[in-house]
């Protein structure tokens, strides 16, 4: 619908009694349908000035009736068109086509401002000797359809997601699953055969490779496991009192060995006075070995990977830094997602399931808290846990 702005209020024309005589009222044999009509209705004047409106287009806007609404536009003439383009745009089609069907924009209400969606359809009136007198349209209220529309494409592309994670998980569990799997296999048959004797010492070497194996299928069956207890609601915290620099140092004493191998120095920095805090013991160990694992894993030799905490006005964090090749915002986003693992020239064959860090994430909501990770490309990753300060004991 011609909105009328504030340089054109004027009358119409004076030199034009035909388009004069031809906005007088509607006659009465349509009156009923254009009172009645549950869409609005409208005619314009060629400078723009809207001289009629039915009353579901007074509603429409957020007026009475026709004549506050009349008055309204007469004193105020607000753009209607929430991007100013589309004004243009519909003037446009209207001069090379004389009409327009579903011109669809997003509009405000008049009175309110509201933003709303509108299908337009409009058309040139002439007179007998073809002179343009003045423009019609219908306008009707689609943003429930709009609604309904963007809901469904929302729930498209999840499904698509969904089915895009399905094979992703499928993917990565037949690969995770079947290399300890074939290890184990392979090893026993040797074993079992006696393939190099009764008594090779090979055979014991044998049995550890197969024990980390199942240590490794273990550890991917537990952390499918606790991805299902987490999506089903039915992960329990059993809450104490927590030391957070006392769980730090258990993990790094865990990973000391494998960090001296990788040549990494792992340090820890907890101010004093680090408060106590109410949760559960066994998951925020979890947390922190996953995330010092992640920063084990992906730092190169050289590097250093340092557990540390602080406190806020709101909350109490701990967090894992490491001097790794660090992420884009984009990757970072990527990387809580369960079965996703953010590759890179240096980190492509470490392996892994990818659910780390979406475990983790998990664990600290039911903790009521927040995991986000702060990393830049080349400048290392840091994955700041923040718990309520409701927590401290």
């Amino acid at each position: 619908m011609r909105r009328v702005t504030s340089s054109d209020r004027s009358a119409p024309s004076e030199s034009n009694p035909k388009a004069t005589e031809a906005l007088r009222p509607i006659d009465a044999d349509y009156q009923s349908i254009f009172e009645n009509a549950n869409v609005g209705l409208y005619r314009s004047a060629l400078d723009g000035r809207l001289v009629r409106a039915n009353p579901a287009l007074a509603i429409l806007n957020g007026y009475a009736s026709e004549a506050e609404m009349l008055e309204d536009l007469r004193h105020n003439g607000n753009e209607w068109y929430v991007d100013p383009g589309r004004r243009a745009e519909f003037h446009r089609l209207m001069a090379q086509q004389q009409s327009v069907r579903d011109f669809v924009s997003q509009v405000y209400r008049m009175k309110s401002r509201e933003r709303i969606w509108v299908s337009e359809k409009a058309w040139t009136v002439r007179g007998p000797d073809g002179q343009t007198l003045f423009y019609e349209g219908v306008v009707e209220d689609i943003t429930d359809r709009v609604k309904a529309d963007a809901e469904l494409a929302a729930a498209r592309i999840a499904a698509e997601a969904a089915s895009e994670a399905k094979s992703t998980f499928l993917a990565v569990m037949s690969h995770e699953l079947r290399s300890p799997l074939n290890a184990i296999i392979g090893f026993s048959e040797i074993i079992a055969n006696r393939i190099y004797g009764p008594d090779d010492p090979r055979y014991f070497d044998y049995a550890e490779d197969i024990h980390a194996s199942g240590t490794q299928l273990l550890s991917l069956i537990e952390d499918i496991l606790d991805m299902s207890k987490i999506g089903a609601g039915h992960m329990q915290l059993r809450e104490t009192t927590v030391s957070v620099p006392n769980l730090a140092t258990s993990v790094l004493r865990l990973f000391a060995a494998n960090a001296s191998k990788a040549q990494l120095a792992l340090t820890m920095q907890f101010p004093d006075h680090y408060p106590v805090l109410r949760g559960d013991p066994v998951r925020l160990k979890q947390v922190l070995t996953n995330l010092v694992a992640n920063a084990v894993k992906f730092t190169p030799p050289g590097g250093s990977v340092m557990v540390g905490g602080d406190q806020t006005a709101d909350a109490v964090r701990f967090w894992v830094a490491d001097t790794g090749p660090g992420m884009t915002p984009e990757e970072c986003a990527r990387a809580v997602e369960p079965f996703v693992q953010v590759h890179d020239s240096m980190t492509v064959h470490m392996g892994g399931t990818g659910l780390g860090l979406p475990i983790s994430r998990d664990l600290i909501a039911l903790h009521d808290g927040t995991l986000t990770l702060d990393s830049a490309k080349g400048a290392g990753t840091r994955v700041i846990v923040a718990l309520p300060r409701g927590r401290v004991v």
